[in-house]
């Protein structure tokens, strides 16, 4: 193993990197510690191995396959093998993190274990992260290259990731709080937007709620629900102007504003599309049925 390069990007960095081609279970290639300047971005790159990183104070904003996700002090988060991901500093709190890279036959496994399963990039821990940096410190101790210090490197490296899985594996909410960075978790968080605003929203508006691009949420959207987060909001607005319809005498044109829309001919044109009758001939019917359903009880 030699060493590569032990280069600041600025006063704040201190990096120690090993040859990325190794072969075994778990092998280190970096290791390193950064107090990251306002508004910095690092990426976007595609990264041949796992890069774990223990947040110690500020905050940052992650985007990987569209996703958008905010680490905080405390957290614990990583860039996986061959996924495209950037990372940036915030302007006004911007973080401070320590990290190590790793890669090996068993690296996805216990990237996995430690709770990094699919679409998960962000870990809440009960732990303090500087235990962490103290780990990356005794890694920064003894740089020289022999296979007594590499081997003392390799047995750190396994403390790191054994302290990330019980950091995580020790929160009492842990499920529920690993959950939330699983795209069924934003599926569902769209759900409940679009149910309590339904009104007042667009498209676009969902998309900036769950931090997701248009194209990669539509994608997970359909995969859950079966339509798109437009249909969806359609169907539900159509749904809520159904039951108004029903239970409310209110004139077309006010059950229009009450589900979205100013202009009373577009809503019942897209009405008609999901029902195939118009607003008032869907409340015609209905009262029909009722009228029927209501004989038949008396008989």
């Amino acid at each position: 193993m030699a060493v590569l390069d032990t280069a600041k990007r600025n006063k704040h960095y201190h990096n120690l990197e090993y040859e990325h081609r190794q072969e075994g279970d778990i092998c280190l290639i970096a290791c390193g510690m950064e107090r990251v300047e306002p508004g910095v971005t690092y990426g976007p790159d595609l990264r041949d191995c796992y890069h774990l990183h223990a947040v110690l104070s500020g905050k940052g904003v992650l985007k990987v396959n569209g996703m958008e996700v905010h680490p905080h002090a405390g957290d614990l988060f990583i860039l996986k093998d061959n996924e495209v991901a950037e990372y940036t500093a915030d302007m006004k709190d911007p973080w401070e993190y320590c990290w190590v890279t790793y890669n090996g036959g068993e690296a996805k496994k216990i990237t996995e274990e430690i709770g990094f399963t699919e679409g998960v990039y962000c870990l809440a821990s009960n732990a303090d992260a500087y235990e962490f940096y103290q780990m990356i410190v005794r890694m920064h101790e003894k740089p020289e290259m022999n296979y007594i210090n590499d081997l003392r490197r390799r047995g750190i490296l396994l403390e790191c990731l054994s302290w990330a899985m019980a950091a995580v594996e020790n929160r009492k909410d842990r499920k529920r709080r690993s959950y939330e960075n699983e795209p069924a978790f934003y599926v569902k968080k769209a759900i409940d937007f679009i149910h309590y605003n339904y009104a007042t929203i667009k498209v676009a508006d969902i998309m900036e709620y769950v931090g997701f691009t248009r194209s990669y949420f539509t994608t997970l959207f359909k995969k859950y629900i079966g339509s798109s987060p437009r249909d969806y909001l359609l169907s539900y607005r159509v749904k809520k102007a159904c039951e108004l319809l029903e239970m409310t005498d209110h004139p077309v044109s006010v059950i229009a504003e009450k589900v979205g829309y100013e202009n009373q001919l577009t809503f019942t044109r897209m009405f008609q599309h999901h029902k195939g009758i118009s607003p008032s001939g869907y409340r015609k019917m209905f009262a029909k049925q009722e009228q029927m359903n209501e004989k038949s009880i008396r008989t």
